[in-house]
């Protein structure tokens, strides 16, 4: 049974998980463990090695599956198999004869005599010989998480020497995880290069993210969580279209709202991002100069930015822009988008941009922006407190909109709660006119709401509105969309228009009818957002591309 109790989840080291903990919070990788299990199963019958790298971003998973993989071929394979798994970081591996003699450690064999060779040639055959022999006719598969690192460490020589023995012995299958394709294994000259099988996790699915959070909750024994998940779930889905599908992340919403709540869902995910601090800035200390002001221009910026762009942000010539912007994607820092004629690049890393943006004023206001919509746009539709309405609302239901107007602005100001019933009954009748073909008469409704919006509480404001718009681009109409968004902005002041930014770009693409404009114009953590919204306009995936 998995171990009870918060310490059951390690967000950094899962390798000291039991395997039915394992297990149980193993979610959306199921198939893809199966097909590694039956491969090494496979590879053990018919004496042909396999190489493995499992590439994903830093919380995608990789560790766990690896600890997991290990868990089942020793458990199933172990009599055709010797699983043997490293150590998440290993330090000191500089000579294929390290790696090997590290294996033999992990065995149990004692490396004394082999060591007292002292020639590094032959403490490298020797640990090679030894393995064999304590295979005794298996198979050895080797885990090795962060294997770039390990290459990082070795020289090409190493390297070479490595895969020499991997290919003349067919004793090794490694198993491997990566952040991404890095040099060691995807440039043309190197002696790895075509050599593993390459398995990118792909993000959770948001149910995926919720059921894990919950599995995760279980083993905490947290019943509260789960009795009132549906109180949580609004600003979870919210934090899950910024953060996107990192189980890691998945687990720290938990961990967060369990404690806090959802209800400042601003506060919760900045929380979060000032907790990847010493990371970011670690990162930004490893580049050298030039590599940097280029990546902190891409970092800094609104949109993905072009080589000639970049060249002309940072005031460097064209020419080292695009030798560092090669180094800088082939180490897993940024990712390039060619169409046709024009390449952009942005960062791989999208909780990256959020974290710069959070130490600049205008990137600052525009997270905040963002976070506000996804908070109104999840949200369940208020029940307004206060006397159920009367006069108002008879007249709606009537469809007098010259009596519903002459009542709202014979309201006298002053009682919040009354005001917020005003606007909602307002765009409740400007959407009825807009989807019905009379624009005019709906867009002098919503300028007749947003007279009142500014007497109500901005967050109250903001999920009406979310909840009057989201009533209109269910109907799969493109021009009332338009048209409401420009008005509210028009009536409701320059605070609406960072706020409806997502559904204003989702109207762009559909009126452009070019997916090309997610690219250009929208930075990675948007698009996601921006996709729902043209979805539900247009009621297919057309103009949603793979994102």
């Amino acid at each position: 049974m998995p171990t009870s109790g918060s310490a059951a989840v390690y967000r950094y080291f899962p390798g000291a998980l039991d395997k039915e903990t394992l297990q149980c919070l193993l979610v959306g990788r199921e198939n893809l463990l199966e097909d590694m299990l039956e491969e090494l199963d496979r590879a053990s019958r018919s004496g042909t090695p396999r190489f493995f790298l499992l590439a994903g971003d830093r919380g995608a998973g990789k560790s766990h599956l690896l600890s997991l993989l290990y868990h089942r071929v020793h458990d199933n394979l172990s009599g055709r198999i010797t699983p043997v798994k490293l150590a998440d970081e290993e330090y000191s591996i500089f000579r294929a004869s390290d790696f090997f003699l590290r294996v033999l450690e992990e065995m149990g064999v004692d490396t004394s005599e082999i060591v007292a060779l002292g020639d590094d040639h032959l403490i490298r055959d020797a640990a090679v010989d030894t393995l064999a022999e304590a295979a005794a006719g298996r198979q050895i598969a080797v885990f090795v998480d962060n294997v770039h690192e390990l290459f990082n460490q070795m020289d090409k020589s190493e390297i070479r020497a490595l895969r020499s023995i991997f290919q003349r012995t067919d004793l090794f299958s490694v198993v491997a995880s990566a952040p991404s394709l890095f040099p060691g294994i995807s440039e043309h000259d190197e002696p790895f290069y075509n050599f593993f099988r390459v398995f990118h996790l792909r993000g959770l699915e948001p149910a995926e993210a919720k059921e894990l959070m919950k599995r995760v909750a279980r083993l905490d024994g947290n019943t509260t969580f789960i009795e009132n998940f549906s109180d949580y779930e609004p600003g979870i889905e919210g934090l899950l279209h910024l953060v996107g599908g990192s189980p890691r992340l998945a687990v720290r919403i938990y961990e967060t709202a369990s404690i806090a709540g959802t209800d400042d869902m601003g506060a919760v995910f900045f929380r979060m991002m000032d907790e990847q601090t010493p990371y970011y800035r670690e990162v930004f200390r490893r580049l050298p100069g030039q590599r940097r002001i280029i990546f902190d221009t891409i970092l800094s910026a609104d949109t993905p930015l072009t080589p000639k762009d970049l060249a002309e942000r940072a005031r460097l010539n064209l020419a080292t822009v695009n030798a560092q912007l090669r180094r800088l994607e082939a180490d897993g820092y940024v990712v390039s988008r060619p169409m046709r004629k024009r390449t952009s690049y942005e960062v791989r890393d999208r909780l990256f941009w959020f974290w710069r943006a959070m130490r600049r004023p205008g990137g600052r206001d525009r997270v905040v922006a963002l976070i506000e919509f996804l908070e109104a746009w999840h949200e369940r539709p208020a029940v307004m407190e206060g006397k159920p309405l009367q006069e108002p609302s008879a007249s709606y239901a009537a469809g007098k909109r010259a009596d519903a107007l002459a009542a709202i602005g014979k309201a006298h100001p002053g009682d919040p709660d009354e005001e917020a019933q005003l606007v909602q009954i307002a765009l409740d009748l400007a959407r009825k006119e807009l989807l019905d073909g009379n624009e005019a008469n709906g867009l002098s409704l919503i300028r007749a709401a947003y007279a009142h919006a500014s007497r109500v509480d901005p967050d109250t404001a903001r999920r009406i509105t979310a909840g009057f718009l989201k009533g209109i681009v269910g109907e799969g109409e493109v021009s009332p969309v338009r048209s409401a968004v420009r008005e509210i902005i028009a009536s409701g002041g320059a605070g609406f228009e960072g706020f409806l930014k997502p559904v204003a770009d989702a109207v762009a693409i559909i009126e452009a009818n070019d997916t090309r404009l997610y690219y250009t114009r929208l930075q990675p953590e948007e698009r996601a957002v921006v996709a729902g919204i043209v979805r539900a306009i247009t009621g297919s995936d057309e103009l949603v591309p793979g994102l």
